[in-house]
């Protein structure tokens, strides 16, 4: 692929499981790794000229790629990690660490990031699905989006303007985030990281953290817990091929050697039958299956 104009990183056949946090996947056509959003620009415009299929990831962190491997760009955007704090925001490029961001702001004393230091993605991807835990959400710090529209124009939204809910944006699947700014409350250092300690206590005592997963597989049904239905209906531990439901955690399914997508989306799609069989409930997937 001749491709003018790119100074980050470019591999061509490369395996989509050192992608993924689930360490699965065929290979990937291409992998582009940009070191600025005008290079994102410049790929978007190559792909549609040259009518090759591309896509922009992050760390891979909520999603499944295929086994049959991704035709086309894959642009990985963890190379994008600029940075410009001020007094009480963040302007912060897409590849950003959320959990090392949420860390930075504890050490300015900086609150409204303390549920996001064990969240492992990008601040892209977070921002895309609306991440959240203990009660909070990205929304809740962001200001403005920067992005790439599906016509290849540069914009910047004001939250206002988008739509958040569980685990969604308006901006998913039709605009590739580029760069957002945030927007903190000033509060005490030391409590700020006191509770970010307590949350990643929690979440080292309650998640298979050990193993490779992709976080929380099911949206919770309003009301109740995705792991809960789960784990009575029997799920704990259960599996197809190297894909088993955590024993810890009946909403996480981890890689216990070698799983394919076809044994996650085979345990995935057994999970749903039964629990819709048993209790009416349809769970649906939190987790993103990459196919094209």
């Amino acid at each position: 692929m001749l491709m003018n104009g790119i100074e980050g990183r470019m591999e061509q056949n490369v395996p989509l499981k050192t992608l993924s946090t689930w360490k699965i996947g065929g290979l990937a056509e291409w992998v582009v790794w940009p070191i600025t959003v005008s290079e994102i620009e410049k790929l978007w415009r190559f792909a549609q000229d040259e009518q090759i299929l591309i896509r922009l990831i992050g760390r891979g962190s909520n999603l499944l790629f295929p086994d049959e491997g991704l035709r086309g760009i894959t642009i990985v955007t963890t190379a994008l990690t600029g940075e410009v704090w001020g007094k009480c925001t963040l302007q912060a490029e897409a590849g950003c660490s959320l959990a090392r961001v949420a860390q930075e702001a504890g050490e300015r004393g900086l609150s409204g990031l303390e549920f996001a230091r064990g969240i492992p993605g990008t601040l892209g991807g977070a921002i895309a699905m609306n991440a959240g835990a203990h009660g909070e959400e990205i929304q809740n710090v962001l200001h403005t989006v920067k992005v790439l529209t599906e016509d290849g124009k540069i914009q910047t939204f004001a939250k206002e303007k988008l739509t958040f809910g569980y685990r969604e944006c308006s901006l998913q699947g039709k605009a590739w985030i580029l760069a957002a700014e945030l927007q903190f409350n000033t509060g005490k250092k030391e409590k700020i990281k006191a509770q970010m300690v307590e949350n990643l206590a929690r979440r080292k005592d309650a998640q298979p953290l050990e193993l490779p997963n992709a976080g929380s597989v099911f949206r919770n049904p309003p009301g109740d817990s995705a792991g809960r239905l789960i784990e009575q209906a029997g799920w704990k531990g259960k599996g197809v091929g190297g894909a088993q439901v955590s024993p810890k955690h009946a909403n996480f399914i981890v890689n216990v050697g070698n799983a394919t997508a076809a044994d996650v989306l085979a345990l995935i799609q057994a999970i749903q039958k039964d629990v819709f069989e048993k209790y009416g409930v349809e769970l649906r997937t939190e987790v993103h299956y990459l196919t094209v």
